[in-house]
């Protein structure tokens, strides 16, 4: 190249596109995808949204560098909760990786994109208040009926297992899954070991 300049790779977009029964196909979303001008589409069929291996999406992941847009049709279609959305999106933001859902015509490399962004984050936050409000009221009640309550435990069932399927994508760690959460990373961890055995990461 001249002036031994490497010529920079032009941004890209990535669609993704899933669907959780073989008697479904991803022909909707294909078409939304490639009328939004995605250079690659990958897609996972018959694949729930929890399901532990979705490799059309590790592929999409992988293959998406700083200044690409990750094109979704709905923001179901890519991830398991909306904890697991609000880690992801961060991670795309950190990266400058831009994120665009069709449906809702969202796209976090615009001001008002990233606002929504910001919007989720706050009902995430508002979700782990409200259940640790829930877990508050459950314990003055039984105390009123004359139980005897330990401390409660920092996270619920269903956060550890969400925490869990979080744990199984090799891209999240241990402390970025326990800060959205609001516990120490040791803490986590001894909640999934206690729950079901160590996380074996890939």
């Amino acid at each position: 190249m001249p002036n031994g300049k490497r010529r920079a790779t032009p941004a890209m977009k990535i669609g993704y596109a899933r669907v959780s029964k073989d008697d479904q196909d991803t022909a909707l979303q294909v078409d939304a995808l490639e009328a939004e001008g995605c250079d690659r589409i990958f897609q996972d069929e018959g694949i729930s949204a929890v399901g532990r291996q979705r490799p059309a999406f590790a592929e999409a992941m992988r293959l998406l560098k700083p200044g690409d847009t990750f094109v979704i049709w709905k923001l179901d279609r890519a991830f398991r909760s909306t904890v697991e959305a609000i880690l992801k999106l961060e991670e795309l933001l950190r990266s400058g990786i831009a994120l665009k859902i069709i449906t809702i015509n969202i796209d976090t490399g615009t001001p008002e994109g990233r606002h929504f962004y910001r919007e989720l984050s706050s009902w995430a936050e508002f979700e782990r208040d409200m259940i640790s409000q829930r877990t508050k009221e459950g314990m003055a009640a039984a105390k009123r009926r004359g139980r005897h309550i330990g401390r409660p435990p920092k996270l619920t069932a269903d956060q550890i297992q969400t925490a869990r399927e979080m744990l199984n994508d090799p891209a999240q760690s241990y402390g970025s899954v326990a800060r959205l959460f609001g516990v120490h990373r040791s803490t986590l961890r001894r909640a999934v070991h206690r729950e079901k055995g160590p996380v074996v990461r890939p």
